[in-house]
């Protein structure tokens, strides 16, 4: 179920830094992510041994546990399937590997469980502390522990393979550094003025450092962060029942986050509604540059099928190679500065699209290029909901 646009949402950010035991080696440690409109899924998974063998059994063994959760199975569901495979592997030759999965709904309530593994770290900009276990139960055969907690803005939770907490292992530790040590040295680093986006690269260097000239085993740390989640919304196209049209920028006007209008026609309806002039901004010959217009109490204002089409054709593109002055510039910009993004799409046709000219430059008419364009930004990790206009 898509969320409601103007629903409050915390967003999570994802840092990490991973290393493997061997110099050029592959990593045995894997890393999945996954956002949805309901949470943000992490998971990290430490395959035994290390090289490519235990890069493939922490790949199936996040994937298969990734792939149960997307399926319907709660957490504790999908995580007992997963543990009773490692079990069977504990006397099978069948792929082994630990794991931590985190997952944080939009209100912040987080829940981490995990097996064989090191117990998460609460961390913001201030302290970093160790996370006693609350639970911790038999699941079939097997041991797992879990933890709950409410995440506020700025909170994060730290996860970490065992290559730090077992760094230094016969070396300055005698049983390896251990989750408190890391915590401290996090600690340490938060008084330093260390940011949480670059504590897993700190903790990295600090576990190469005290393991001697490599690491001691493949590692990984991980932190989630919490903060409020920066909206974009787009009103395209006017309603098909033009009584629908006050509704329509009433319900648009009333959404949190930025606002952007698409379409000539559609500025046209905004600023009728609005009772503010439509004031055309610099217009250009070129193709490339559709106008942009002007409507007090909207962000940004421009074409709508024109420019969609060009924004999809470019999203991907390194943003250096995108020529700044230019409306599709600016739409492409806030995209990408978005975390989430509603549309909301009339269903108005307008005639002048369904020409062959139109067609002849490819240009998709705006129904099309909305969901095409959904596709590319899900895939770059943004939450979408598209809302239609009902007759």
């Amino acid at each position: 179920m898509n969320p409601k646009p103007d629903d409050p949402r915390k967003y999570i950010e994802i840092y990490f830094a991973q290393g493997p035991k061997k110099p050029d080696g592959i990593c045995g440690d894997y890393i999945l992510v996954e956002r949805t409109a309901e949470a943000t899924t992490a998971i990290v998974a430490d395959g035994i041994g290390t090289g490519i063998k235990a890069r493939v059994a922490a790949v199936m063994c996040a994937s298969r546990l990734m792939e149960l959760i997307r399926l319907g199975f709660t957490l504790r569901e999908a995580c007992e399937k997963l543990v009773d495979t490692m079990h069977e592997a504990r006397t099978r030759d069948i792929p082994f590997a630990a794991f931590s999965v985190c997952r944080v709904l939009n209100s912040g309530h987080a829940t981490v469980i995990s097996y064989e593994i090191p117990a998460p770290v609460f961390i913001n900009n201030r302290l970093a502390a160790y996370l006693p276990i609350q639970r911790a139960f038999p699941m079939g055969l097997e041991m797992i522990s879990e933890v709950n907690c409410l995440l506020d803005y700025g909170d994060g939770i730290a996860m970490v393979s065992d290559g730090v907490s077992q760094a230094g292992l016969g070396h300055q530790y005698r049983l390896g550094w251990g989750i408190e040590g890391a915590c401290d040295f996090m600690n340490g680093c938060l008084t330093q003025g260390t940011t949480v986006a670059d504590m897993p690269a700190k903790v990295l260097a600090k576990v190469r450092a005290i393991s001697g000239t490599s690491l001691g085993d493949d590692t990984t740390c991980l932190v989630l962060t919490c903060r409020e989640a920066r909206t974009l919304n787009i009103l395209t196209g006017p309603p098909e029942n033009k009584k629908k049209d006050g509704e329509t920028v009433r319900r648009f006007m009333e959404m949190k986050g930025l606002k952007v209008v698409c379409g000539s026609s559609t500025a046209e309806m905004v600023g009728r509604y609005l009772g503010v002039p439509v004031k055309i901004m610099e217009v250009s010959q070129a193709f490339h540059k559709p106008p942009s217009y002007e409507i007090e109490g909207i962000d940004y204002t421009t074409e709508g099928a024109l420019t969609l089409n060009q924004v999809y054709n470019i999203i991907e593109e390194d943003a250096r190679n995108i020529e700044s002055q230019s409306s599709v510039a600016d739409l492409y910009k806030l995209f990408h500065s978005s975390d989430v993004i509603n549309f909301i799409i009339g269903g108005a046709v307008n005639t002048g699209h369904q020409t062959s000219i139109f067609r002849q430059m490819g240009i998709y008419p705006r129904e099309i290029i909305v969901k095409l364009l959904a596709e590319k930004l899900i895939k770059m990790g943004k939450l979408l909901n598209i809302e239609y206009v009902q007759c």
